[in-house]
């Protein structure tokens, strides 16, 4: 793949295929010149991880050439994709996003953006989760600051893009094997972003699930409330701190199941007692 060749993308979402952030990133990634090919859920499916749809059939519509949008999960849009839609004409990158909402810390286990680019990382293709921030004092509204940092957020996004595609090197590869990248861009004005960091995933969370039991029919409520005082100091480091604090933020993921070989040889001499038992 020759840095002077358009891109074959593959955009996705959790949001819904009329989404204002996919169709910003869509609008932008052609503009520059990219092949885009879109496949995203018939409606919103946030917090749906790495779920998959495997007792129902899908119903798949195509709403203009290379777009389609399909009644299924995130990972089932980039499964269909690369399984049989793309099948002969496979992306050289796929792009989650944009989120509504941050996915930072913990949330990454949850977000159905992140979890659509797991898959495909998982599946040979590089991969690339956008999020957009929301701002604490917005809580209530519609969050117009979300809104109006989706067309900077995917402008920001296609500068990543054209960054991996022209240092590729001889292989051509847009990012290191099993490596995908996600981005998180603060609902802030271009002149309010303090710059650009690569933190590591933070181990809190900015937003937190709580639940309560309603009296009247004796159902549990789940209730999302901030993960984080945003006027205290939180983590030294990590993703989190990083968007509060008004920066854009890129953070490489490894989506493995295997620890360290230093940890797994500790583990594995606590338990050789087992073998005994056999």
């Amino acid at each position: 793949m020759s840095a002077s060749q358009p891109l074959h993308i593959l955009l996705t979402n959790d949001d819904g295929h009329q989404a204002a952030g996919i169709l910003a990133l869509r609008r932008v990634l052609r503009d520059a010149g990219h092949h885009v090919s879109m496949v995203a859920p018939s409606s919103e499916q946030s917090a749906t991880g790495m779920g998959v749809t495997s007792r129902r059939n899908l119903e798949l519509s195509e709403l203009e050439q290379n777009c389609w949008h399909l009644d299924g999960q995130p990972v089932d849009t980039v499964l269909v994709a690369l399984r049989h839609l793309l099948e002969d004409n496979p992306p050289d990158l796929v792009v989650s996003g944009i989120n509504f909402g941050p996915n930072l810390g913990t949330a990454l286990y949850m977000s159905g953006t992140i979890g659509a680019a797991i898959m495909a990382s998982l599946n040979g293709v590089p991969a690339i989760a956008v999020s957009a921030g929301m701002r604490f004092e917005e809580v209530g509204t519609s969050f117009p600051s979300t809104h109006e940092v989706f067309e900077p957020a995917a402008e920001f996004t296609c500068s990543v893009v054209e960054s991996l595609h022209t240092s590729a090197g001889e292989n051509g590869r847009l990012l290191p094997e099993d490596i995908l990248l996600s981005i998180n861009y603060p609902a802030l004005p271009r002149d309010q972003i303090k710059g650009v960091l690569h933190p590591e995933v933070s181990a809190g969370n900015v937003i937190r699930l709580g639940y309560h039991r309603c009296d009247k029919t004796g159902h549990v409520v789940p209730q999302f409330y901030p993960g984080v005082d945003p006027t205290q100091p939180h983590e030294s480091d990590g993703d989190i701190r990083a968007h509060l604090e008004g920066f854009i933020t890129i953070s490489a993921i490894k989506p493995r199941w295997n620890p360290p070989a230093g940890q797994t040889k500790e583990l594995r001499k606590r338990l050789e007692t087992l073998d005994f038992l056999f």
